[in-house]
């Protein structure tokens, strides 16, 4: 009895293929980016103001809502820094189950980064409005570069946001063949 040994081409990359893989790389390196600048601004805004001969500062972290932020910002950059070398270290292998995994990792990372900005939001909105019921007063027109740079923040991390749910969709996509 003869053993046949099966004649298997590993099948060539499409256009298609490419194309997604190259829409990966590219939104993995806009969302690393993203998450790391919105994670340096936030780190790096604080402020100092006299007023009436006293002063005050205004830093990220004196708030547990911009602490959180900057933390699932720095969190998301590693991460998503982290499958981009493995996606693109494993390009030639991808399969159903490692996209599947870079769903899970997507959806989590975009979870964190989506949870930390409402958190900053909703801070943010105090601190520019602030509250009358409750009596908080608003500091933006007093510490307007502080300000300004959580508003960056915010923005970069909302490109980083729109970027994971992009990739979650797409890995979902390509995940469904389990």
């Amino acid at each position: 009895m003869e053993i046949r040994e099966a004649n298997v081409r590993a099948k060539a990359p499409n256009k298609t293929d490419k194309f997604d893989l190259a829409t990966q790389i590219c939104l993995r390196i806009a969302a690393t980016a993203t998450a790391m600048a919105a994670a340096w601004v936030i780190f790096t805004a604080n402020q100092t103001v006299e007023v009436l001969g006293m002063s005050f500062d205004a830093r990220y972290s004196y708030s547990p809502a911009f602490k959180f932020f900057a933390y699932a910002n720095a969190i998301a950059f590693g991460f998503s820094l982290m499958s981009l070398f493995f996606l693109f270290f494993a390009r030639h292998a991808l399969t159903a189950t490692i996209y599947f995994f870079f769903f899970l990792h997507d959806l989590m990372m975009m979870s964190l980064v989506l949870s930390g900005l409402a958190a900053g939001t909703v801070i943010g909105m105090v601190a520019r409005d602030g509250n009358g019921h409750t009596g908080w007063l608003k500091i933006c027109d007093r510490f307007e570069k502080f300000c300004d740079k959580v508003t960056v923040s915010m923005a970069l991390s909302y490109v980083a946001v729109v970027c994971l749910l992009v990739l979650t969709v797409m890995s979902a996509g390509k995940s469904r063949q389990i």
